[in-house]
């Protein structure tokens, strides 16, 4: 063999050997894609019901990625459930609230720790039990004490909604039926779920910036992140369509809905553009979210991150959890808990039709995101949990009774 041949073998030996790694790892990501769709594809199949007419899942980890969907996004025209469908994220949203805040806050244009005073009028003020006491960070935490507005009332809040569907309503509005009611703790004392201090958190954005938050929420997040399948709902354009979602009222006669029919949402709920739940989005776009607040990157710094989610800044809580052996923390918009040594984040949501959940692992940046386009039903929420619920213990390990 002369040397030109002995050169030119060792140089395809040499490429050879520097392409079986590639290969193997692009094998194993293969492999590990097939398997999540095995499996997830079937848990998502089972869910169906005539309680649940569509679902959607995104599985996605640094091994493999799954996404995909099952049933119908439109029951009366059979249209099958497709992964690019976008929905309202109900109370999954407040994490978007809460980061225009932190931004806002890190800019100099509001201070988290000042008493909300500092931005509302006497008269607003005067018709809220403490709120010379209140600050941004009680509101976006629940440590307010302001009463939850869905709770005056049997219902009164969709009430009004259904009452008035083809009218945009603004934090003003949910705001409103909280007006004159008494807390149900003074400010810091406690911690109590509220979607009123959402909406009053959006009141004082408006306020101190003159225009409606989603302007700034645009600018600042959904346009960085490159959430292209996101809005505001409500106040700008709905593009891509928001996807239906069902309601069935099985229980009350005297509730605005009929008894046993399944009834579309989407124009009460699209019409809705309040803080505790601002956004429409699909699930690519939900994931990015809670990913880029959890995890560094060159969007948001980490002294928003630490105002966020910070060790220093959270606040035991109660709620929504998954496991009841685990630590829960709550920090502006995030559920923080740990079990079996494992953190992960979470917020889902739910309205009137629509039921979302929205979770993030740091170990093995693993993102859960999933939605059911129904909502406010027993049967439908309690089969979509167990669902989430089975997706997160793969990958936390998991024993049932935890």
């Amino acid at each position: 063999m002369n040397l030109v041949n002995k050169k030119s073998l060792l140089k395809l030996v040499f490429i050879i050997s520097m392409l079986i790694p590639y290969s193997v790892v692009a094998n194993k990501h293969l492999d590990q894609n097939i398997g999540y769709r095995n499996k997830y594809q079937a848990m998502l199949d089972n869910l169906i019901s005539q309680y649940i007419p569509g679902a959607v899942i995104l599985v996605e980890s640094k091994h493999g990625r799954f996404i995909g969907s099952a049933g119908f996004k439109d029951l009366e025209k059979k249209q099958p459930m497709t992964t690019d469908v976008v929905i309202p994220n109900g109370s999954a949203g407040k994490k978007l609230t809460a980061l225009l805040v932190v931004l806002l806050a890190e800019e100099g244009i509001v201070n988290l720790d000042s008493p909300i005073s500092k931005y509302l009028d006497k008269e607003l003020l005067s018709q809220i039990q403490y709120s010379d006491e209140m600050t941004l960070r009680h509101l976006l935490n629940h440590t307010s004490g302001i009463i939850e507005y869905n709770d005056v009332g049997e219902y009164a809040f969709f009430k009004a909604q259904y009452a008035q569907q083809n009218k945009i309503t603004t934090d003003m509005f949910p705001l409103g039926f909280a007006f004159n009611q008494p807390a149900d703790f003074e400010p810091g004392e406690g911690h109590s779920y509220s979607n009123t201090g959402y909406a009053l958190a959006g009141v004082i954005l408006e306020r101190v910036l003159k225009e409606h938050p989603s302007k700034a929420i645009r600018s600042r997040i959904i346009e960085p992140l490159k959430m292209t399948s996101s809005y505001s709902k409500g106040v700008e354009k709905h593009q891509p369509v928001m996807t239906s979602g069902f309601f069935i009222n099985e229980t009350d006669p005297l509730f605005p809905t009929p008894l046993n029919v399944w009834v579309d949402t989407k124009n009460i709920i699209g019409t809705t553009a309040t803080s505790d739940a601002p956004l429409a989005s699909d699930v690519k776009d939900m994931a990015k979210l809670l990913r880029a607040i959890v995890r560094k990157n060159s969007v948001f710094s980490e002294s928003v991150r630490a105002q966020m989610i910070g060790e220093k800044y959270l606040v035991e809580s109660w709620g929504a959890r998954f496991y009841y052996a685990s630590d829960f923390y709550y920090g502006l918009g995030i559920w923080i808990e740990k079990v079996n040594g494992k953190k992960f984040y979470h917020h889902g949501g739910t309205e009137f039709g629509y039921f979302t959940q929205n979770i993030y692992i740091p170990d093995g940046d693993v993102s859960i995101t999933a939605f059911a386009n129904c909502g406010v039903n027993d049967h439908c929420e309690e089969a979509f949990q167990n669902f989430t619920f089975e997706v997160l213990d793969s990958f936390l390990n998991i024993k049932k009774g935890i």
